[in-house]
């Protein structure tokens, strides 16, 4: 067994080398700036797998080749065939955990804020708040977790869910906290990832209510009615964390890469979750169908 780990370990490590300075390469190409040369305290005590970019990356390569071949030779389930029972249980589990820690994270950030005495937007970044950093690297690698709702969708064989919105976000938010992490796990960054956790303890308490409730139509309309609702939260949340990353940008409270970033990831997810609400809700041409979205 220690000759394989040990044969494991040599391809991880070639890996790593090759994928690593791409990255970062490709990150100072888009941004202009190579943030190797200002790595946080924070991630400087982690080790080199939290401060490399090679598993999130491969997480995400491995996720998409997982994705692409889904689409490819996973039918949709029959309308009315029934999950098994242990799959079941995985949906409840996972969506209780998944309450539990966006719960845990939002009501830990923001008694770190509380604590500090920190500005809603305008608040400098302290490296010496370890506290907040590492609920910030709870938050981040729990974006990882999250590809779970994927897997979940494929083995269900709801594959309508599998959509772009639904793929795009997953993919890209893991990146997206992993180098707000790298560079400035805390000051302006608080508010995004307190505000997504808490949209989280909301959105897989929905997810929850679903999943028990089966087909019965008449639990849908009494527990579930809110659905819409819960996108126009999302949608909301959006718009603030664009215009927070606008004035970063404008008063320089952060790190320029990450407003910069910020604001161009956000207009995307607006785009995209604004006509996810315009044909779920507006159009009627897929009023029918429940989309997990994150």
């Amino acid at each position: 067994m220690d000759a394989y780990l040990e044969i494991a370990q040599h391809y991880w490590q070639e890996w790593d080398a090759a994928v690593e300075p791409l990255v970062f390469k490709g990150i100072e190409k888009v941004f202009g700036e190579d943030i190797r040369k200002y790595p946080s305290k924070a991630l400087r005590q982690q080790p080199h797998w939290i401060q490399s970019p090679t598993v999130v990356v491969t997480s995400s390569l491995v996720y998409t080749v997982f994705v692409v071949l889904a689409k490819l030779f996973v039918k949709q389930k029959p309308k009315g065939q029934k999950d098994p029972a242990l799959l079941k249980l995985l949906v409840l589990i996972h969506n209780v955990f998944l309450v539990v820690l966006s719960a845990y994270m939002s009501g830990g950030i923001v008694y770190q804020i509380y604590k500090n005495n920190y500005k809603i937007w305008g608040q400098a970044y302290n490296e010496k708040e370890t506290e907040l950093a590492q609920l910030i690297l709870i938050f981040t690698l729990s974006k990882l977790y999250e590809y779970l709702d994927t897997v979940i969708m494929v083995l269900k064989r709801n594959m309508y869910q599998v959509t772009f919105l639904h793929c795009y976000h997953h993919v890209s938010v893991s990146f997206f906290w992993w180098m707000a992490y790298y560079i400035m796990p805390g000051g302006e960054g608080w508010l995004g990832a307190a505000l997504n956790s808490f949209v989280h303890v909301v959105m897989y308490s929905y997810y929850f209510l679903a999943s028990i409730s089966s087909s019965n139509p008449d639990f849908r309309k009494k527990y579930l009615w809110w659905g819409k609702y819960l996108t126009t939260f999302q949608i909301l949340q959006f718009v603030e964390n664009g215009a927070h990353c606008i004035w970063m940008l404008v008063k320089e409270t952060y790190s320029p890469v990450m407003a910069k970033f910020g604001v161009y990831y956000m207009i995307t997810l607006l785009t995209l979750f604004g006509n996810f609400y315009v044909q779920k809700y507006l159009s009627g041409g897929s009023s029918k169908k429940k989309k997990k979205t994150g």
